[in-house]
């Protein structure tokens, strides 16, 4: 092994500097171009003044034009070289997901500057064909190419049969026609007759299912239903957990956007809000009158809006009914037929309670004369409803109806006729309560995009329009709607062309016309309902809803125009989910099923899913910054918050102040009851999707042995029923037993009937007002008035009186106390200011201490700022057992103060004072009896108010 060789150096001398320059990135580039944009060239104008003074007009007019040019040239180099990137104008309502990597997801117009933008940068294009599979990408394609050669043999094994059969046909053909007077041909000769497609047997009295989705969509929807909206929808909004499906069906909770107020200005003041309500529940009933009637009234539908004199347009079949039960049902009578006796109904229930009124129909319909046929319609029929100012118009543009065969408008006073005059209506709470309109469209893909609807503001249309209003011609003229006929909805989706038809017949049209109409479009049937709410007949300004109920497959081109229609008073119509709806109700002053009725298994179950949320939300907090329920001052030495700060906690307002060892209990009975739950529910799914017990025997455990397992079937369940027998009584029955015990002393007793619903736990939903300040939350508990406190109860009460301070007089006297006395205390307050707060006791509680937990009442359902009323409001259930007559003795003592006095409004809206009968001029004790404390979980301050039962 030689000697290693001696490496040579070269020292190179180089000057040091103090700063080093930055290395030539793209950055650099990018602000030295920005910088240059934005910079402008100018011109001294000290070139045009020469040696003694004089000004040379030419130099300095050539200075200024070059001025001039130079700001010209900079505006344009400073638009092209903006701080923004092209990504980052995509419309709010769309995701940016991928949009910084992909030039596809820009829209068309930003397409060329964002390829710039990223070759500048050397941002890397991923697409789909080019990214490097993951092990689970590359599993799924090597699954998918073995699939597509499975399929490619079997479609080459097809075509080498049909190629067989084809080619042996002439030779039979020939055989039959020499040997016809022989034994008699056994094969037929082959046609080219159009065969009608098969209709599909109507399931009498069975559940159906969902069409089978399209294979890339089937994993997804192997538990829960896509709505037929759902591609639009799940890229603008917010959805169900995959895995929590609510009712089966992937819905919609809010769009991804800030709507909140946006909502509130669509539904009152200008533009709409729509939402797709095809999970809603829809079964049909055919029978004869009798026997519907009968039908009805075993499942409890009576009075006289229903078989009275009040009920019989809705027996003609010209009005909808909405009964006042917590399960939002809905029922649309097709009419009398002059021929047949037997008539057909559809009953649209909420999805949560669809299963237990299914099992209902059915055992009334057996205990009929004569037969009712009840079929399952929930997948066949499809639903739409929007509300606003903007309803109308975009309706009419969407749903255009059929124009006659031979040209000729529709007589007047028929649905199409008197469809087509609504054009200046503002307020669907306008036309009657429930008013029916049903017909024909044309496919509205054919019209798209549609054009703006000018509604007439001409004096004698607006006169003609009242009149029409008041008449209401259809009542006369309906026929009987073609969605109620099976065949007719079938043939609409069947004949129902595809997009690409329709892209290929508009491009055939004239520019600026709209494709002709064929003799193979669709006639599509529509019933639109129009409904109000029903705070309008307590002297509210609501806005009214169209329900539009078409075909399932029917329901993407009216959305997509609904959608996209370019509205009279500027922008598109808005879309909601549940929250949505949830705020609208809310802002009407109306409870929301279900989450306003915890009493019922709906309820109970969407209190379950919020409570499970909030709980989570509350533990991902660090301790530092979560809210230490257990260590909250309530005043009066009370301290923790009563039950689980996160939730309504029902089980603890129903059950008595148990120790430890018997909560315990209470917990595994509980527990217990929900297992039987299961059960239950589990033998019902056996029943129903007809699983026979073995394979129900080992999916029960394959569940039991792997609960966290994701793969599901659609199946239907019944929720769960509230624990310790909760229930919620009926808007009527609770305002009754509410306004006797309000108003009768103690000792009285209810009527039988009443006593019967009070034996297990009684909840009844209320709406809430605020006397003074604040907002009510979610969650807050609601205190009846002290009474096991009497100086604490006249406290409150204090409050009520006309010496109660109000919010702006508290500020002036504050600020009237500081102004003197600010000198004094800031010099006291530094001189002492560390000995105080390390020795002294704290100051007294700026607000009064809250009453025990017998005096709690309910809890806060819904509550928020209330937009339309302009103050905090919110909707609560109570225990009504707890509710009783005010039996204070100092009820004349409190004067009758104005409602300025105590910030209420006075106008009607539940807070006017009801004057005694006592010479003070004070509150009546029913009256008194309503007064409530509310406090927000997890703080300390309450706020006065008064409910009332909605």
């Amino acid at each position: 092994m030689g000697p290693k060789k001696t490496r040579t150096t070269t020292t190179t001398t180089t000057t040091t500097k103090k700063r080093k320059t930055p290395p030539s990135n793209s950055t650099a580039r990018k602000r030295a171009r920005t910088y240059d944009a934005r910079t402008l060239a100018v011109q001294s104008s000290d070139a045009a003044l020469s040696k003694t003074g004089e000004l040379d007009v030419s130099a300095f007019v050539a200075a200024r034009e070059f001025e001039i040019r130079a700001l010209e040239a900079g505006i344009r180099n400073s638009k092209a070289a903006l701080a923004s990137r092209a990504f980052q104008q995509v419309p709010r309502n769309l995701r940016r997901r991928t949009a910084s990597h992909n030039v596809k997801r820009v829209p068309s117009r930003l397409r060329a500057r964002a390829r710039r933008e990223m070759i500048e940068d050397n941002t890397p294009t991923v697409t789909a064909r080019r990214r490097k599979p993951t092990k689970l990408l590359r599993l799924r394609l090597e699954t998918a190419r073995r699939l597509q050669n499975l399929n490619a043999r079997s479609k080459a094994r097809r075509a080498l049969k049909k190629a067989a059969v084809s080619a042996q046909a002439p030779a039979i053909a020939m055989e039959v026609e020499g040997d016809a007077g022989a034994e008699g041909a056994k094969t037929k000769p082959p046609h080219d007759i159009n065969i009608a497609p098969r209709v599909p047997k109507i399931k009498k009295n069975r559940l159906s299912h969902p069409e089978r989705p399209q294979s890339k969509f089937k994993k997804r929807q192997r538990c829960k239903t896509w709505l037929p909206t759902h591609m639009f929808h799940a890229k603008r909004a917010h959805m169900t957990s995959p895995k929590e499906p609510l009712w089966r069906f992937a819905v919609p909770l809010s769009p991804t956007e800030k709507s909140y107020r946006p909502t509130h200005r669509a539904s009152g003041a200008r533009g709409a809000v729509a939402w797709d309500m095809s999970y809603i529940s829809t079964i049909g009933l055919e029978g004869v009158e009798g026997s519907l009637e009968g039908l009805f009234r075993a499942l409890g539908v009576g009075g006289e809006e229903a078989w009275g004199n009040k009920g019989r347009k809705w027996r003609a079949g010209t009005r909808s009914l909405e009964t006042d039960g917590d399960g939002n049902i809905e029922m649309v009578d097709a009419g009398r037929k002059a021929k047949k006796p037997r008539r057909k109904m559809f009953l649209r229930v909420h999805p949560s309670a669809f299963l237990q009124v299914w099992e209902e129909l059915l055992k009334a319909a057996k205990l009929q004369s004569q037969q009712v046929m009840v079929e399952d319609l929930r997948f066949d029929i499809g639903s739409i409803e929007i509300t606003g100012p903007g309803a109308t118009e975009t309706l009419l543009a969407a749903l255009q109806p059929i124009p006659l065969s031979d040209g000729k408008k529709w007589p007047e006073g028929s649905p199409e006729a008197t469809w087509a005059s609504l054009a200046g209506l503002t307020n669907a709470a306008s036309l009657p309560q429930n008013a029916l309109l049903a017909f024909n469209i044309s496919d509205p893909r054919l019209r798209h995009p549609p054009l703006t609807v000018k509604p007439p503001t001409s004096e004698s249309y607006l006169s003609e329009l009242a009149v029409l209003l008041s008449t209401w011609n259809p009542d006369s003229t309906q026929l009987k709607p073609d969605i109620f006929s099976r065949p007719a909805r079938l043939t609409a989706s069947r004949l129902l062309p595809s997009q690409k038809a329709i892209n290929r017949r508009k491009s055939l049209a004239n520019p600026g016309e709209y494709p002709s109409p064929k003799p193979s479009d669709p006639d599509i049937p529509v019933l639109v309902i129009a409904s109000r709410p029903k705070s309008i007949s307590k002297g509210g300004n609501s806005q009214g809803t169209y329900t539009v109920l078409l075909p399932w497959k029917c329901v993407v081109p009216v959305w997509y125009s609904i959608m996209y229609y370019p509205l009279s008073s500027g922008g598109n119509p808005r879309f909601g989910g549940l929250l949505e709806q949830q705020q609208l109700a809310f802002e009407c002053g109306e409870p929301w099923f279900p989450g306003d009725y915890p009493g019922t298994n709906a309820g109970w179950a969407w209190e379950m899913r919020e409570r499970e949320i909030r709980r989570g939300e509350w533990e991902r907090k660090p301790k530092q910054k979560r809210v230490a329920y257990d260590s909250i001052d309530l005043g009066g030495g009370k301290k923790g918050e009563i039950g689980q700060g996160w939730s309504c906690d029902w089980e603890r307002l129903v059950r008595p102040i148990t120790p430890k060892s018997e909560e315990v209990k209470a917990k595994t009975e509980a527990t217990a009851t929900v297992s039987e739950t299961e059960e239950q529910t589990q033998e019902a799914e056996k029943q129903e999707t007809g699983v026979c017990d073995g394979e129900a025997k080992g999916k029960q455990r394959k569940h039991k042995s792997t609960s966290s397992s994701t793969a599901c079937t659609y199946v239907h369940t019944k929720p769960p029923p509230p624990p310790l027998h909760i229930h919620q009584l009926p808007h009527p029955t609770a305002s009754t037993i509410l306004r006797i015990k309000t108003t009768k002393k103690p000792t009285a007793k209810l009527p039988t009937p009443f006593q019967s619903l009070l034996t297990h736990p009684a909840l009844a939903t209320v709406s809430l007002t605020l006397l003074n300040r604040g907002t009510p939350t979610p969650r807050a508990r609601l205190y009846r008035l002290p009474t096991t406190n009497p100086s604490l109860r006249n406290e409150w009460l204090a409050l009520l009186g006309p010496s109660a301070p109000t919010p702006s007089s508290q500020k002036q006297s504050k600020k009237q106390k500081q102004k003197p006395q600010a000198a004094a205390a800031l010099a006291q307050d530094s001189s002492r200011q560390l000995p105080t707060n390390l020795s002294a006791d704290p100051e007294p509680a700026a607000h009064l201490p809250m009453p025990g937990e017998e005096d709690l009442i309910g809890f806060v359902t819904t509550g928020n700022y209330n937009l339309a009323a302009g103050r905090g409001t919110g909707v609560a259930s109570i225990l009504v057992e707890r509710v009783g007559v005010y039996d204070g003795s100092d009820v004349e003592k409190l004067g009758g103060s104005s409602s300025e006095e105590s910030g209420g409004s006075g106008d009607g809206d539940g807070i006017a004072r009801a004057k005694g009968n006592g010479k003070g001029g004070g509150f009546s004790q029913e009256y008194l009896a309503r007064v409530c404390i509310i406090r927000s979980a997890g703080e300390r301050v309450g706020r006065l108010g008064v409910w009332e039962v909605v």
